[in-house]
């Protein structure tokens, strides 16, 4: 939270913002679309998208995923569990100690990603120009030797 002298949105702040917002949105929910029509719920392909996209210098624990994805470490067991039943990942345990546990995607699990990782990408070419713009208006940055970019 700021503090009681930040300075107040100018009104096409808000307007950057709101269009940040829609276009997020807009873009989360094609791919939540994408994700049911191949019968996936949108949390199983987030977990293995995480799970593939983590830093090679991070384990993908389930603790640490809870923490990526933004949930509890209940609810996060309990996806991992929908996941290995679905055949997407499976857990490995740490040889040394076998109370370590990892996550592993399975090849139904990387041929999924493939397939929605490039619906993903054609969508962001598409409403990631205007991602961008919302974030350097409202932000106040720029291009790289050009000006602000207008609102559409």
């Amino acid at each position: 939270m700021q503090g009681k002298n930040a300075k107040p949105l100018t009104q096409a702040q808000y307007r950057a913002l709101a269009e940040f917002r829609y276009q997020v949105r807009k873009f989360l929910r094609h791919m939540e679309e994408h994700n049911r029509e191949l019968g996936i719920q949108p949390q199983q392909y987030q977990l293995v998208l995480a799970v593939q996209g983590l830093p090679d210098s991070q384990a993908p624990t389930i603790g640490r995923l809870a923490e990526r994805m933004q949930l509890n470490h209940n609810s996060m067991v309990e996806l991992v569990d929908r996941c290995e039943r679905r055949g997407l990942l499976r857990r490995v345990r740490a040889v040394s100690d076998r109370r370590q546990v990892t996550l592993c995607l399975t090849a139904e699990g990387r041929a999924l990603l493939r397939q929605l990782g490039n619906a993903a990408r054609q969508e962001l070419s598409k409403s990631g120009p205007a991602l961008v713009d919302s974030v350097l208006h409202l932000t106040g940055g720029t291009k790289a030797g050009k000006r602000k970019p207008a609102l559409r």
